[in-house]
């Protein structure tokens, strides 16, 4: 029989937003196995707690960011034995819970699990997917896992998301795609104030390819199976675990280019162009002079290891 328990994120965007009743009703409904930590070590101490109780599968109430601390605490607390986690989508990025499935957020979404676990039917639809695991080997940060990474354009659109959209009201991921839109539209119109098209100066080798050096545009790498609104820029990548998507700085056509290459069907020139490549992988190596963003939360440049060797399995009450 599953023994579920919750982990909680009372900062969540739409946890903030209301739902002030939900830690009582989810430690009635799950018992002691119910935790709210707002710290990296509590986090892990409440995560020792359930797996000496014997917790096997764990709600995570909050967004991207919440299931990437999770990811990134449970071998502290469980080594290999990693337990099934349930998404409550309460963040403003949930493109983890669009990829694997959630119930929602709040009551509707505890309802959900509390219904599956009291029919028995908790944890038997389920959805594997690999974990993609970020180590810096120059000590510059812990490791850190989740399952969607961007470097270069993405980290300057997300920064600008933060700071500008995100007042409107829009959700981090359309926020990013807006940001990202509308500063590319003024680059191709030959506005580019801010220089994103010359890109930065980062190497990157894909596992025994030469590296690619020089400056560098855009790069993703995902361990997800779909995103949201139809985007997938990824193509060639197989059954590989990390996918990624490499775009050298200066791309030609890009502007005819952005269709295909948000939906992952390059043309005849793109691939020919070679500013655009894109596949799967085992293992990246990336040589970054600016910041990352992982799952919403910036982490710093440096030499940095991609692989996804584990994988975590969701389900979906």
């Amino acid at each position: 029989m599953a023994r579920p328990g919750i982990i909680r994120n009372p900062f969540s965007h739409r946890n903030k937003a209301g739902g002030s009743g939900l830690p009582a009703d989810a430690a009635r409904l799950f018992g002691g196995h119910v935790a709210s930590p707002d710290t990296p070590e509590k986090l892990v101490q409440s995560l020792r707690g359930f797996a000496q109780a014997g917790v096997d599968i764990i709600a995570v109430d909050g967004g991207d960011g919440t299931v990437r601390e999770v990811l990134t605490a449970l071998p502290y607390a469980y080594s290999d034995a990693s337990p099934a986690l349930a998404i409550l989508a309460a963040g403003k990025t949930n493109l983890i819970a669009a990829d694997v499935g959630t119930t929602g957020y709040g009551p509707r979404g505890l309802a959900g699990l509390v219904r599956a676990a009291h029919e028995g039917t908790l944890g038997t639809r389920t959805t594997q997917r690999p974990i993609l695991s970020l180590h810096w080997p120059d000590g510059e940060h812990g490791p850190v896992r989740g399952m969607f990474m961007g470097a270069g354009a993405f980290t300057r659109g997300t920064d600008l998301a933060n700071a500008a959209i995100h007042k409107a009201g829009f959700t981090q991921e359309i926020a990013v795609v807006l940001t990202m839109a509308g500063v590319l539209g003024r680059a191709l119109i030959g506005n580019d104030s801010h220089g994103w098209l010359a890109g930065e100066d980062f190497g990157a080798t894909v596992d025994d390819d030469p590296a690619l050096d020089g400056n560098r545009f855009l790069f993703l790498a995902t361990t997800l199976d779909k995103l949201i609104m139809g985007l997938w820029p990824f193509w060639d990548h197989g059954p590989r675990p990390l996918r990624y998507l490499d775009v050298a700085a200066n791309p030609p056509g890009l502007l005819g280019a952005l269709p295909r290459l948000m939906t992952g069907r390059p043309s005849a020139s793109m691939r020919q162009a070679g500013a655009y490549r894109s596949g799967g992988a085992e293992r990246i190596e990336l040589r970054l002079t600016r910041p990352l963003i992982m799952d919403g939360e910036t982490y710093p440049a440096g030499r940095v290891i991609l692989s996804a060797t584990d994988s975590i399995t969701f389900i979906q009450p």
